[in-house]
C-alpha cells in the first residue's frame, strides 16, 4: 500500500506523465531504412584479423518497431589461420525482443521493461544519443557529408561518431592495432517501410522466463497510464488543473485522486479477487498431490493467469528436487496469500471509493493520519511494484 501512496505523490510532484499525449519516439522520423558498409582491422606481431560485410537499421512507428542486423565475414592470418561469418538480428517490437541465433538456429523472445514504460509514457527519446554523448564529455567538431546527408561530427577519446539528427552515420573507432568503420551508404526516411524488412527466419521462437515474468508488471504500467489517463478526465470534469503550480491540494482533493487513479484497479479486484482465492485453494490440493517440478508449477497456471490479469506478481516457490518439504512449505505459503486476499477481498466488496478500501484495509489513509482500527492486511490491496 505504501507503494502505491508513493506512486500517487509521485504524480503529484512532476506533470510528466499528466502531459503524455505525444507519440513515443526514438528516433524524429516516423520510419528509416539505414544500410552501412562494416569493416574492421586489428593486428599485432602474431595475428592479423580483417572483418568485412553489411549491417542495416530498419525502424518504424518512431522506432516503436526496430531492426538491427549485421553479417559480416571475419579473416584471421598469424599463428591462427581462420575465416568465420558472423550473422546477428534483433528485432524490438513494442517492447518485445526477437533474438535470433542464427548458429543454433533459435530465435529467442524476452521483453524490455524499460521501453515498455517509456512506450505507455510516450516519452521522446528521440534526442538521447546526443545527450549521452554530451555526458561522457564528448564534442562537437564539425560537419561531415555521409551517404548524401551532413551529420555532425562528435569526438570522444578514441571514436568519431557523425549524426544526421540523432541516427549514426559513420562510426570510427581507431587506436594502436585497431580500425573499425560502420559507414551508411543509403538512407531512406519516412517512407512506407515493406513488411518483408521486419521478417524474422524460420527458427523455433524460445520464450525466455523473463517475458513471461514480465507479463504483470506490463499490465500494471498500462494500468498505471490508464488511470492517469482516467484522473486527467475526472478532474477535468471538476475545472482542476493538476499542471497548475499555485494549485492547493486539500484532503478532499487528494481523496478525489486517488479514487480517480484507483478506480481501474479497484473494479479489476471485485471481478477476480474470488476466482483467485478459488484457484490458489484448488492450487494447494493440487500441489500437496505433485510428483515432480513441472507437475506443482501446472500447479499454479491458473493463479499466474489471473494474477497477470490484476498486473500482480505471483507467488514464486522452489520446486527444484521436489520433496515434502517443500510443498509443504508452499501450501503454508499459500495460506497465508488466501487468507489476506480474503481480507481485502471483504474491504473491496464492500466499499466502492479506493480511500475506504485503503482504511479498510490500512486502518488509515496516508502515514499522517492518526492511526484508527487495526491495519487488516497489506497484501493484495494495491498492485506491487
Amino acid at each position: 500500500m505504501k507503494l502505491f501512496l508513493s506512486f500517487i505523490i509521485a504524480i503529484l510532484a512532476s506533470t510528466s506523465l499528466l502531459s503524455a499525449d505525444n507519440n513515443f519516439k526514438l528516433y524524429k522520423f516516423k520510419s528509416g531504412m539505414i544500410f552501412y558498409d562494416v569493416k574492421t582491422a586489428s593486428f599485432d606481431d602474431n595475428l592479423n584479423s580483417q572483418v568485412q560485410g553489411i549491417a542495416k537499421l530498419v525502424f518504424d512507428n518512431w522506432g516503436a518497431k526496430e531492426l538491427k542486423e549485421e553479417d559480416v565475414s571475419e579473416i584471421q592470418a598469424g599463428d591462427f589461420n581462420d575465416t568465420r561469418s558472423r550473422h546477428r538480428l534483433t528485432l524490438t517490437d513494442n517492447g518485445t525482443i526477437y533474438s535470433v541465433d542464427f548458429n543454433e538456429k533459435k530465435i529467442y523472445k524476452t521483453r524490455d521493461r524499460d521501453l515498455d514504460i517509456a512506450i505507455a509514457k510516450k516519452m521522446d527519446l528521440s534526442n538521447e544519443s546526443v545527450k549521452s554523448l554530451i555526458n561522457l564529455g564528448a564534442k562537437k567538431t564539425g560537419k561531415e557529408t555521409v551517404a548524401n546527408l551532413e551529420c555532425d561530427v562528435w569526438e570522444y577519446k578514441d571514436q568519431h561518431i557523425c549524426l544526421y539528427k540523432g541516427i549514426p552515420l559513420k562510426i570510427v573507432i581507431k587506436n594502436a592495432g585497431f580500425y573499425s568503420e560502420k559507414k551508411a551508404v543509403q538512407v531512406i526516411l519516412d517512407k512506407p517501410i515493406p513488411a518483408k524488412e521486419f521478417a524474422l527466419p524460420n527458427f523455433p521462437i524460445i520464450e525466455d522466463g523473463s517475458y513471461s515474468d514480465n507479463r504483470a508488471s506490463l499490465v500494471r504500467t498500462d494500468d498505471y497510464i490508464n488511470s492517469i489517463m482516467d484522473l486527467k478526465k475526472e478532474m477535468k470534469k471538476k475545472g482542476i488543473n493538476l499542471e497548475d503550480k499555485n494549485l492547493t491540494i486539500t484532503p478532499n482533493l487528494e481523496k478525489d485522486i486517488i479514487n480517480a487513479l484507483g478506480k481501474r484497479y479497484l473494479e479489476k479486484q471485485k471481478k477476480y479477487l474470488k476466482p483467485l482465492i478459488e484457484a490458489m485453494k484448488k492450487a494447494k490440493e493440487c500441489i500437496t498431490n505433485a510428483k515432480t517440478k513441472d507437475e506443482a508449477n501446472k500447479c499454479l497456471e491458473p493463479v499466474r493467469k489471473i494474477d497477470d490479469k490484476l498486473g500482480d506478481r505471483s507467488p514464486k516457490f522452489d520446486f527444484d528436487n521436489l520433496n515434502e518439504e517443500k510443498k509443504k512449505k508452499a501450501v503454508n505459503l499459500l495460506d497465508i496469500e488466501i487468507k489476506n486476499t480474503t481480507a481485502t477481498a471483504n474491504c473491496v466488496n464492500k466499499f466502492n471509493k479506493t480511500t475506504d478500501v485503503i482504511i479498510c484495509t490500512e486502518g488509515r489513509l496516508n502515514p499522517e493520519e492518526t492511526q484508527s482500527p487495526t491495519p487488516i492486511n497489506k497484501q493484495k490491496a494495491f498492485p506491487q511494484n
